[in-house]
C-alpha cells in the first residue's frame, strides 16, 4: 500500500481531479483575463443597484451592506472581464454543505427511531434549501473580490443573478481598474 503521508506520498484528493491537456489548459488561460489592480488615478464611478420586489430582502441587504462597506473602504474596482475564476471553488461549495447536513443529521444520528425520522425530514428540507440557492461571491469577482471559499455565502439564486447583472451592465465599458462606489436604490 502506498504511503499517503506528507513524506512524498500522494496528495489527498489528487486522483479525483483530471489533468488538463495542453490545448484545454491554454484555452482556460486565454479565456480569463489577467487580474488587474485598482487605479486610483482614474475617476471613481458610482454604480446604483436597485432593490426589486422579487429580491429576497435579507440576502439583498446582506450583500449590499458588504459591498457598501468595501466601497467605503476604497476596495472596489472594475476587474478585467471575463474574471479569472476557479469553478471548483463554487462547484463543490453546495455539495460540501449538503454532505455536512447529511453527516450531522442522518449518518451520525444516534437518537431513537422517531428522532432519526424527524432529523431525516429536517435534513431533507435543509438540503433542498441549499440546492435552491447559489454560491455568491459576497465581494463580487467583477469588483476585485477574491475567488475563495471564505468569500462565498449561499444566496437566493434570482437575487444573486440580478445583482450581478445590474453591476455588470454598469461597469462593462469602464476601463479595468476603475474605482467603484456602490449606491443602493430602493
Amino acid at each position: 500500500m502506498a504511503s499517503r503521508g506528507r513524506e512524498g506520498g500522494r496528495k489527498r484528493g489528487g486522483a479525483a481531479k483530471p489533468k488538463e491537456g495542453n490545448l484545454v489548459g491554454a484555452a482556460v488561460k486565454k479565456a480569463s483575463a489577467p487580474p488587474v489592480k485598482r487605479h486610483n488615478d482614474l475617476p471613481e464611478v458610482t454604480i446604483r443597484v436597485q432593490r426589486k420586489s422579487t429580491h429576497h430582502r435579507t440576502d439583498f441587504d446582506r450583500k449590499m451592506a458588504a459591498l457598501k462597506r468595501l466601497s467605503d473602504q476604497g476596495k472596489l474596482f472594475k476587474q478585467a472581464n471575463p474574471v479569472a475564476r476557479d469553478t471548483s471553488i463554487t462547484g463543490g461549495f453546495k455539495d460540501r454543505i449538503i454532505r455536512k447536513i447529511h453527516n450531522k443529521y442522518v449518518k451520525n444520528n444516534k437518537g431513537s427511531d422517531a428522532q432519526k425520522a424527524k432529523d431525516r425530514e429536517a435534513a431533507e428540507r435543509m438540503k433542498q434549501r441549499v440546492r435552491d440557492q447559489n454560491p455568491d461571491h459576497v465581494w463580487e469577482l467583477q469588483l476585485g473580490g477574491p475567488d475563495e471559499v471564505s468569500n462565498l455565502k449561499l444566496m437566493d439564486a434570482d437575487t444573486n443573478q440580478d445583482i450581478g447583472t445590474q453591476i455588470r451592465v454598469q461597469i462593462m465599458n469602464l476601463p479595468d481598474g476603475t474605482p467603484i462606489r456602490i449606491e443602493v436604490v430602493d
